[in-house]
């Protein structure tokens, strides 16, 4: 298989280059199941079936539990009347959750598959082992890039309207491409796909660095939402809107520095 070689070759890749190439991924995942979405509602809107669009409606219910669960507790800590912070801590630690997962879920499939091996008693058996666990690695990689969820969530949105979420999703998508990368190196770590790998130190420290983005993100995103429905509901065009209000944040920023 033509993915699973490039697979292999992304893996050996330095890490640098992994997260790059992983970053730009999560933003064509991103892309692909927005569109996905959209095409959902585009059809269920000539065939007028509830069908074609639960798909959307079960990832947007999905996708917001977490995060009003997290908004929850928060608020309960925060104080529900800092709205700000209360939004940022929850998009952050519900986010960063997500990471965490990601990372688990690649590392938990090598493990199973390292004790799978362990216990192979034949060369025909451990081959097997290594191909299903390459083809498996490389179809959660895939899934966690796509990150179907996350697309599916803005589905009401307009394509214009994606303006809103190049901001904090410029962030956003580091902390997660950086999360899938520590992912990767922590199962080539468990069960080898190329000869090296990473120190534990370091993948803490990708780990560390996939928080900080998530982090810049959970601060900027309700910043984000709230100049675009200060543009709607003013009639002002959005991507005007944007520049201007961070240019002006920018400004302010530096001249308290």
């Amino acid at each position: 298989m033509k993915g699973l070689e490039f697979f292999k070759k992304y893996v050996s890749l330095s890490v640098p280059k992994k997260i790059i190439i992983t970053y730009f991924l999560c933003w064509a995942g991103f892309l692909f199941s927005f569109s996905i979405g959209k095409l959902l509602l585009y059809f269920s809107s000539i065939f007028k079936s509830k069908v074609i669009t639960e798909p959307a409606k079960v990832a947007q219910t999905v996708g917001t539990a977490k995060f009003k669960a997290v908004s929850s507790a928060v608020s309960t800590t925060v104080g529900a009347k800092n709205a700000y912070l209360t939004y940022s801590l929850s998009y952050i630690i519900s986010n960063f959750l997500g990471c965490l997962i990601i990372i688990s879920a690649l590392g938990a499939l090598a493990y199973l598959y390292k004790k799978d091996m362990e216990n192979a008693k034949t060369p025909e058996e451990k081959e097997e082992i290594i191909a299903n666990y390459q083809k498996y690695l490389f179809i959660l990689f895939i899934f966690t890039v796509i990150n179907p969820l996350t697309g599916l969530i803005g589905v009401n949105l307009d394509y214009h309207d994606l303006v809103a979420v190049i901001p904090h999703g410029t962030f956003e998508f580091m902390g997660f491409a950086i999360s899938v990368v520590a992912g990767v190196e922590l199962a080539n770590k468990i069960f080898p796909i190329v000869k090296k790998s990473l120190t534990y130190k370091k993948l803490a420290l990708l780990v560390l660095a996939s928080f900080i983005f998530i982090s810049i993100a959970g601060f900027l995103e309700p910043i984000d939402w709230y100049i675009f429905e200060y543009a709607r509901i003013n009639n002002y065009p959005l991507t005007y809107a944007f520049i201007t209000a961070y240019k002006h944040l920018i400004l302010y920023l530096i001249s308290h520095i």
